[in-house]
């Protein structure tokens, strides 16, 4: 198999730009590139991608507004192209485009409207022959048509990245966007790895910010570190059925936001809230970690949870082995989901299974991704 220069693309379920990296990719192997960036989305796109995945229904019912929405995202995703192929003087093979994940639900028995599905927007046609290169898009549908939770589909990128770091096994990589998810790696067989999501990453944090003060963020984990986790509210919110449940299991942005509304909760002071959620996403990893067959020797963050120092510490003090958050030439913390979509891509264009029974519960290895030709 030939190796492939590939253009990344992911926007995360936080939905505050575009993580992008050239890599090049066979599907078993990576070579990073210098070539790489995060990119905000316009103003108005992440309005209204933030509005659409709080009511998802209503946005659908507004036809015109839904395929405005795919075409801006895909516009944003093409001006990120450009901007990257002004750094590499070489042919791109190939993108990997994961759109924007606007509503994820793997259980049947929710009830929701849109049912058990997975929506990603973003028109992969348009970004192909806006750039004149072929995409992967959809690489999430055909895992839930084969029965699997459609997440999270990193872990054999995660091995991948492991053996060509020469990490001691076991090891846990542990994704902290707007959902945290984790792979567990002990070794180099596909049929062996363990991947979910652990529960909320930022996706609290983020809203409460928002509805406190219209921040995006606790920037450095500031007002977190001012106040006091609220262990009893913690504790019950820990018993949520989700938790308790098996993996594979994976999340909607969404799905905890009803505890922002929590009686006990609303009671508390704004630090003292800031730091219950951050301290409740740190403790939701660790009991994650706490329940897999075995003792991983490390533990390596990434994503934009990894930048906010009382949520590290609090992960710290959760757990024995050492948590490591920082960059190094094998690994690049905060493109990972960018080199994922690479990686991910490359083995949609050979024929390559992108996800596995123990990872998301499909019935059997499943090709992910379909192939939009830029002509």
């Amino acid at each position: 198999m030939t190796e492939l220069s590939i253009i990344g693309l992911m926007s995360g379920t936080s939905a505050d730009g575009i993580d992008a990296a050239l890599v090049k990719t066979d599907g078993l192997h990576i070579k990073r590139t210098e070539v790489f960036g995060h990119f905000a989305y316009r103003d108005s796109t992440k309005v209204s991608i933030r509005k659409t995945m709080k009511n998802p229904v209503a946005a659908m019912d507004d036809k015109q507004a839904w395929i405005a929405l795919s075409q801006a995202i895909a516009d944003d995703h093409a001006a990120v192209v450009t901007a990257l192929r002004t750094s590499y003087h070489c042919d791109v093979n190939l993108i990997g485009f994961h759109g924007q994940t606007i509503y994820h639900n793997s259980d049947p028995h929710k009830g929701h409207v849109f049912g058990r599905q997975t929506v990603q927007l973003g028109d992969a046609a348009y970004l192909a022959q806006t750039t004149g290169i072929n995409v992967v898009h959809n690489v999430r549908q055909a895992d839930m048509k084969h029965g699997g939770e459609g997440a999270p589909l990193a872990p054999i990128y995660h091995a991948a990245l492991f053996a060509s770091m020469g990490i001691v096994l076991p090891a846990v990589l542990v994704n902290i966007g707007g959902v945290a998810n984790l792979t567990f790696v002990t070794g180099c067989d596909p049929a062996t790895l363990i991947g979910f999501d652990t529960g909320p990453g930022n996706a609290l944090i983020d809203d409460y910010m928002a509805a406190y003060n219209g921040a995006n963020c606790d920037f450095d984990g500031t007002l977190a570190a001012a106040g006091n986790a609220d262990m009893e509210v913690i504790n019950k919110w820990m018993g949520t059925d989700f938790f308790h449940k098996s993996w594979p299991k994976s999340l909607d942005r969404q799905e905890f936001s009803q505890l922002l509304g929590d009686i006990k909760f609303i009671t508390l002071t704004p630090a003292d809230a800031a730091a219950t959620l951050t301290r409740f996403t740190a403790q939701s990893i660790a009991y994650a970690i706490g329940k897999l067959p075995a003792i991983p020797r490390s533990v390596y963050v990434a994503g934009g949870g990894r930048r906010n120092p009382c949520l590290m510490t609090h992960l710290a003090s959760l757990l024995e082995m050492p948590v490591i958050t920082t960059a190094s030439a094998g690994f690049a913390p905060d493109m990972l989901e960018a080199e994922l979509m690479a990686f991910l891509a490359a083995r949609c264009y050979y024929g390559m299974p992108t996800s596995f029974p123990g990872t998301t519960g499909c019935s059997k290895p499943v090709v992910g991704g379909e192939i939009v030709s830029a002509r």
